[in-house]
């Protein structure tokens, strides 16, 4: 593990690679906006990221909590704590998806446009941030003989870590892909969830520190399926329900690159 990273002066905590990702993804995500040819969905972009971080904190933590409750019902205090460790991903979606859609909602803006913007600003951030969980030692994978496995806490084990951040790159060139097809609006969003449902239903698997669920059943799975079981709903209705194609604002592949 490598909990602070050293560049000449700046000792940066390995955990700050998270605050950097957050930074990458709002600039993504207003340049994904900017692309579209709308002014107006990029100065909203730009105001709706705060929102959606509050949101993604709030419920990162609350996941976190649930699945700890023996802990944090003896410290409430925890769920307010700057412990950078304890967030959770499903939850971190969950609730800035939720902050979003009000914010969206109260402010009279395209969700489906800026949700699209936000697919394509994901990922890279999520590449980025998977790097400082391998730094600090997080999100570990369990002992395993295959070559490239990597020392930590007394065993050989999954780099789980690489896993996630490979995993998000890959989704970064497949969502890229998709919308140089000038897909119908709402498309990236749902291959988005969809592959961040294939992601954690695979990776999750070869997690040591997996939230559980009664039987020893790893929250982040069910997560990740269900995630994949509302993208392929999704895409049902929403081709179904797209009167005209020719209409529809289309988010371009000029975005997040």
């Amino acid at each position: 593990m490598y909990p602070l990273i050293e560049l000449g002066p700046l000792r940066l905590s390995s955990g700050g690679l998270l605050l950097l990702s957050m930074l990458v993804a709002q600039w993504l995500l207003v340049r994904a906006a900017r692309a579209v040819g709308n002014p107006t969905l990029a100065e909203q972009a730009a105001r709706c990221v705060y929102p959606a971080l509050l949101g993604a904190a709030i419920g990162a933590r609350l996941w976190y909590g649930v699945f700890n409750w023996s802990l944090y019902r003896q410290t409430p205090s925890l769920f307010v704590a700057l412990r950078v460790g304890e967030f959770a991903w499903p939850g971190a979606l969950i609730g800035g998806e939720l902050a979003s859609a009000l914010w969206c909602r109260w402010r009279r803006v395209d969700l489906l446009a800026l949700a699209d913007c936000t697919a394509l600003a994901l990922p890279p951030a999520q590449a980025l941030a998977s790097v400082g969980l391998l730094l600090s030692g997080e999100a570990f994978g369990v002992p395993t003989g295959l070559p490239w496995g990597i020392p930590l806490f007394g065993a050989m084990r999954h780099p789980t870590q690489l896993y996630f951040a490979l995993a998000a790159l890959l989704s970064f060139g497949v969502l890229r892909r998709v919308a140089r097809r000038r897909p119908l609006r709402g498309t990236l969003t749902a291959a988005y969830l969809g592959l961040q449902g294939v992601t954690l239903l695979l990776v999750e698997a070869l997690r040591a520190d997996s939230l559980l669920l009664p039987a020893s059943v790893r929250a982040g799975q069910v997560f990740g399926l269900a995630l994949v079981l509302l993208a392929l709903l999704w895409m049902r209705w929403h081709t179904r329900a797209t009167p005209n194609v020719d209409e529809i604002p289309h988010v371009t592949a000029r975005d997040g690159a």
